[in-house]
């Protein structure tokens, strides 16, 4: 008679493709290779190889031996990193490097050192794992023919358990290839999230095509005492970008909008963009004295939601040396950020820190934007508004000396200190409008109003209260810096080679680029 999976006594059903549901016991590791109404052919014997899931072959097969255990190449990367700081080292590219051969689902589970082998009485390990895990990732992908896959990884006091779930159609050669691609990425995203604070290396991961993978979804949670602490969380498709982290220190989110492609500038104009915006931040973190890990992981972000589209994707698929020509009609996004629109924000954990006067608080908040319009043609018509706001909210408490340590308590003798506000709030406004095909209007505005307040205390009073206020609006005409560029290259050689000509062009594009993104102040 067929053994069917609940028939058996060391075997329970393995469903809901939304996670790591149930699996096989075993004493050290196990394999499984399914698919739903599948039955074994006999009951399992000291020595069963049984072929499940997708259409089975000789390399799909499963050997399972007498104790359960297993010789598999995955299984020991699993073991050796049980008590490493990285548990998922080699282990997300090995799983994603299963689809250059495979396309089928897939489930393997190890269990820790001095933890006895499950039986079909316990709750089984994955399951446990992926609800209580200390450490818990989960890639989803979704392919542009429908099909969805989900890679999910699971480390906890009990073991670690990993498992492929492919749904909603099979996977083709190509989508299997381009699955299979990301396996440095995502060992890359995975290496990154095991730092302290957690470095997120997930750019990687948005570098597909999208006419093969629609869509890359990240997100891993790290828990204690069954409790969330942090969760890390990154989106990718073809019309956005974002992460989100929520941990003790605070909360960050950073989200590009990829829906206005002739606002994007050149690979080295984004970069040059991105890097002027993490100096506004180190600024920022400084003024209103924030948290130098919780500022760093903003920073990843931005540069991670920004360093994997547009030129700064389809540039480096070109030979080394290649010059990419800037047209002629594209020479107004000099003049622009060269980023994509976005919305970001760094928020800090509040703190009480002055029993003598709670309300007093120290906090950090840095919220910054870009909006884009676009209407009309470039080369004919275009009329484009771009505006960048930045606001930065903060309050911190500071001793009366550097060499005097801040030690606040309800003691009025303790009560000798600096309070720092900072209210800041930058706005950038860009118009540019043609008519016939050239430039009538080229405009930078660029508003400020910052304020400082300081008060002081001494022996709980205040004695002295400083604000120190910057209001300020300044406007540029950014048309005689556009012609002197001469981007249209009428005044070349025309005997001159066009590699020349394009080298020169694309170095003039770059000038007038970050001249007038020196115009704008922090």
């Amino acid at each position: 008679m067929p053994t069917r999976w609940d028939d058996t006594a060391t075997m329970t059903a393995i469903s809901s493709p939304g996670g790591l549901q149930s699996t096989i016991p075993f004493s050290t590791a196990h394999v499984v290779a399914r698919a739903p109404a599948t039955t074994l052919t006999g009951a399992a014997s000291a020595s069963t190889r049984v072929a499940l899931g997708q259409p089975a072959s000789a390399t799909h097969s499963t050997l399972y031996t007498q104790t359960g255990a297993i010789t598999d190449s995955l299984s020991a990367l699993m073991s050796r990193n049980m008590r490493a700081g990285n548990p998922f080292q080699d282990v997300g590219a090995a799983l994603l490097g299963r689809f250059r051969a495979d396309g089928g689902n897939y489930a393997q589970s190890v269990s820790a050192p001095g933890v006895p082998a499950q039986t079909s009485s316990d709750s089984a390990l994955s399951s446990r794992l992926s609800l209580q895990g200390d450490n818990t990732v989960s890639l989803r992908i979704a392919t542009a023919s429908g099909a969805k896959v989900e890679i999910s990884l699971a480390r906890g006091q009990d073991g670690m358990a990993v498992q492929i779930d492919v749904t909603d159609g099979t996977l083709t050669e190509d989508e299997r290839n381009a699955i299979a691609a990301l396996s440095g990425a995502f060992e890359d995203a995975l290496e990154g999230l095991s730092h302290v604070p957690p470095r997120l290396d997930v750019a990687g991961l948005a570098d597909v095509d999208p006419a093969i993978l629609s869509s890359v979804n990240l997100r891993a949670v790290t828990r204690a005492n069954g409790v969330a602490v942090q969760a890390i969380e990154f989106q990718a498709d073809s019309g956005q970008r974002s992460i989100t982290y929520t941990g003790p220190a605070g909360e960050v989110s950073v989200n590009a909008d990829l829906s206005k492609p002739a606002t994007f500038g050149t690979a080295e104009q984004q970069a040059a963009a991105i890097d002027k915006a993490l100096l506004q931040f180190d600024g920022a973190r400084r003024r209103g004295d924030g948290d130098e890990a919780l500022m760093a992981m903003f920073k990843s972000a931005f540069s991670a939601v920004h360093s994997s589209y547009g030129a700064a994707q389809t540039e480096r698929s070109q030979p080394a040396g290649t010059v990419v020509r800037v047209p002629a009609s594209a020479s107004h996004r000099a003049l622009l950020s060269g980023l994509a629109d976005y919305s970001a924000s760094i928020t800090q954990e509040s703190k009480r820190v002055n029993p003598g006067r709670p309300e007093e608080i120290d906090g950090f908040s840095l919220r910054v934007s870009q909006s884009s319009k676009v209407a009309g043609r470039a080369g004919s018509n275009l009329a484009v508004t771009q505006e960048q706001r930045s606001a930065l909210d903060a309050s911190f408490h500071k001793p009366l000396s550097a060499h005097q340590p801040l030690a606040l308590t309800s003691d009025k003798s303790s009560q000798s200190y600096l309070y720092y506000q900072v209210k800041d709030s930058v706005s950038t406004r860009t118009e540019l409008a043609e008519e016939r095909g050239g430039l009538t209007l080229a405009s930078m505005t660029q508003s400020r109003n910052l304020s400082m307040q300081v008060s002081r205390f001494v022996g709980g009073e205040r004695v002295e209260l400083t604000v120190i206020p910057t209001v300020d609006t300044v406007t540029h005409d950014l048309l005689p810096m556009l012609r002197a560029a001469q981007l249209d290259g009428q005044e070349e050689d025309s005997r001159q080679p066009r590699d020349q000509t394009e080298t020169i062009l694309r170095r003039r594009y770059h000038d007038l680029a970050r001249s007038v993104a020196a115009l704008q102040q922090g």
